[in-house]
């Protein structure tokens, strides 16, 4: 595994922790979701650095003009339909999206290729996504 997303895995981790910090106080929601969306953000621009877009998403995208774009276009629900393409797509990017996943929520799946599953049957099911590119 590269330097790269050894580092990364760590970061998401630590964000991680400091999820689980919060979790117990409902005061605190905002600053979860935070944390979840900056997780998200930091594999998104691994993403990015490596040039994988998803008919154009996000960086072609964003140069075109605002009026050639639904509003908030660059929505979190986009941003996550962009990270689970590409973690069917590259291990690379399975690898960090198992990280986050694991370390946020570890009660939710038993191992990666249960999330790697659900991952693809909602890429696969129609409605899943209330977006597309």
């Amino acid at each position: 595994m590269n330097n790269q997303i050894t580092e990364l895995k760590e970061k998401l981790k630590q964000l991680a922790q400091k999820h689980q910090d919060t979790m117990g106080d409902l005061d605190d929601f905002d600053e979860a979701d935070y944390l979840e969306w900056k997780a998200e953000q930091l594999i998104a621009a691994y993403c990015v650095s490596k040039g994988w877009l998803v008919n154009g998403f996000p960086t072609e995208m964003e140069q075109l003009p605002e009026e050639e774009l639904e509003e908030d276009y660059f929505c979190r629900e986009r941003y996550q339909l962009y990270l689970d393409t590409l973690t069917a797509q590259h291990e690379e990017v399975a690898e960090l999206t198992w990280c986050y996943v694991s370390s946020f929520w570890p009660d939710q799946f038993d191992n990666k290729e249960e999330y790697l599953e659900t991952v693809r049957a909602q890429l696969e099911s129609d409605g899943f996504y209330q977006v597309e590119f």
